[in-house]
Parts: C-alpha cells; structure tokens; sequence
C-alpha cells in the first residue's frame, strides 16, 4: 500500500486555499511534507542527526527537559519528547533547554551544533 502525505511548496506565499489545505493535513495526517523550504542538504542532516540524539535519551533524560508549566487538556505522558520553550521570554526558556539538553548530549558535535544555531544565529 502506497500512501501519498499532502506536499507543500513553500518557494511562494501560501494562498488561502493553500492554508486551508494545511489546516486538513494537520488535522488528517498529523504531519505534511514541505519543499522549497530553503535549508541545505547539510544543514537537514546535521538536524537529523540531532533530533535522533534527542528522540535516543534515556527517558529521564527526557523528563528533565520537558515542559514544566504546560498541562495539556489531556492527559499526556511524561516522557514526551519536546524542550520546553514557553513566554513571555521564549529566548531565555529555549536557552535553559538547550543547556540541560547539551549537559547530556553524548555527541559534542550535535551540543556545539544546536547552541551555535539555536542561540547565536537566530537570536
């Protein structure tokens, strides 16, 4: 069985219809494909890589770099797999993951990698 996930351009603004056929893909699939987003082979890789190393914690590792101030409508496990990065100073509160992450992160590469591009070029 062959399964086709909703593709979307993004080398152009997307129109109305288009959001609205994002809107069903998040509702319908959970997830979507995007392309002509600009980032490099390289750069999808060394992303790869990282979330592998994130997705790859043990689950206390996990836990210590959940959300803390977030409770769901429903009930969600403990050892979902995200960083916390919540307002008002989304700057501070992604920082403080990134470092809890980097304390545990077993590839320097991926540690130097996420602090660079996370902190320094996009803040």
């Amino acid at each position: 069985m062959s399964v086709e996930l909703p593709v979307f351009d993004i080398s152009k603004p997307l129109n109305e219809s288009s959001l609205t056929s994002l809107q069903d893909a998040c509702k319908e699939w959970g997830f979507f494909y995007v392309t002509n987003h600009g980032i490099s082979g390289d750069m999808y890789q060394k992303l790869r890589r990282f979330s592998g190393g994130i997705f790859g914690l043990r689950d206390e590792d996990k836990i210590k770099m959940g959300a803390s101030n977030y409770t769901p409508r429903f009930i969600a496990s403990p050892f979902f797999e995200s960083l916390r990065v919540s307002g008002p100073d989304f700057y501070a509160s992604a920082k403080s993951s990134i470092d809890a992450f980097s304390d545990q992160a077993t590839d320097e590469e991926f540690s130097l990698f996420f602090i660079k591009t996370s902190i320094h070029e996009y803040h």
